[in-house]
């Protein structure tokens, strides 16, 4: 807490007078639940952000200018490293430093070294796109959500492995676009499944083997798709989501959608907006549960198995809150102007 700036005082109690729980607070600004606990604690009893302390000790060995000659080398490189950054500065002083020095003056002026954040490639086409699409269904209410069955498919490894990038930066900077790891979707994953869930039920999940092609995701809509949707919507006011995978806008699967159209509508889906889609935090729960297993699954049938059992124990509760979210989703692209969001969804 002690090196916790103003700026970093006042995000955090922003952020709880928002609404945001002390996990969700210390989660968005990566600092412990108990820093966010004396933070607020302060807060309440004096009635501001600002430190009462006041440091004293021996002189830094770099100016103001030589500060802003660090920062703008770890703004140019962020995933460097601290004995780079050394290096580079050196070359502009005239009495060189050493890495613990720079390791200093970064966290004075909150620069840390923290693992990129993995999000995916946003260009400026798809944010124009997420921008426009979630200005168009802005006004959608929480009925008209409750039609809607949101589907996607995700791969589950069987050992883990965290693949971290670090890179230097402040806290209110953890979803800056040079700060961020982008991602493509499914890279490399032992078990492929695809899962459904709606208002309703949290719907069918089956495991895929091998490459999929537009021809056997036309048997998902035909085999798992249509029957959830004669079952849950007999009167016809389904609207079946999907990504813009090439599977899912192959012609033939298009061909589906237009024959089926009077008993489900398609809803168009915004370029790489996993932020969008409430089915995704069903995949990081089934993460979670799955790693929390002991002994863990040892084979692929293994997994699969644990991953259908530990489907059918979600509750709907945790549906219903994920469709809750929607329009508070829809606010923060709206908000981040069709870029990256943080918000935190249940």
């Amino acid at each position: 807490m002690a090196d916790l700036s103003d700026f970093q005082r006042g995000q955090i109690v922003g952020a709880r007078m928002a609404g945001a729980s002390v996990t969700e607070t210390a989660r968005m600004l990566d600092v412990s639940r108990g820093t966010v606990s004396k933070v607020m604690t302060a807060f309440e009893r004096e009635g501001k952000t600002s430190s009462a302390k006041h440091r004293s000790g021996r002189k830094s060995k770099l100016s103001e200018r030589d500060r802003r000659t660090l920062n703008g080398i770890v703004r140019e490189d962020r995933k460097t490293t601290a004995p780079k950054i050394t290096a580079e500065l050196n070359k502009h002083l005239q009495n060189p430093v050493s890495t613990k020095t720079v390791r200093r003056e970064l966290h004075k002026s909150g620069f840390y070294g923290r693992a990129a954040i993995r999000k995916p490639l946003l260009s400026k086409t798809n944010v124009s796109k997420r921008l426009e699409w979630c200005r168009n269904l802005q006004n959608w209410s929480l009925e008209q959500w409750k039609n809607v069955i949101f589907s996607d498919e995700s791969s589950f490894t069987l050992f883990p492995t965290s693949g971290r990038v670090y890179v230097w930066r402040q806290p209110k900077e953890a979803f800056n676009r040079d700060c961020l790891l982008p991602t493509v979707k499914h890279g490399g994953g032992s078990v492929m499944i695809w899962g459904a869930i709606s208002w309703k039920s949290t719907g069918p999940m089956i495991s895929l083997h091998g490459r999929i092609n537009s021809r056997d995701y036309l048997g998902i809509l035909g085999d798992q798709v249509h029957p959830m949707v004669q079952a849950l919507f007999p009167e016809g006011d389904a609207i079946f989501q999907d990504d813009n995978a090439p599977i899912h806008t192959a012609r033939i699967v298009k061909e589906w959608h237009m024959e089926h159209s009077n008993e489900v509508e398609h809803l168009i889906w915004p370029p790489q907006s996993p932020d969008l889609n409430i089915i995704e935090h069903v995949w990081s729960i089934l993460e979670i549960q799955v790693r929390s297993r002991f002994p863990p699954p040892s084979s692929l049938k293994e997994l699969e198995g644990v991953l259908t059992e530990e489907w059918a124990k979600i509750p709907l509760e945790t549906i219903h809150n994920l469709f809750e979210s929607k329009p508070r989703r829809i606010e923060a692209v709206i908000a981040a102007k069709g870029t990256y969001t943080i918000v935190i969804y249940i």
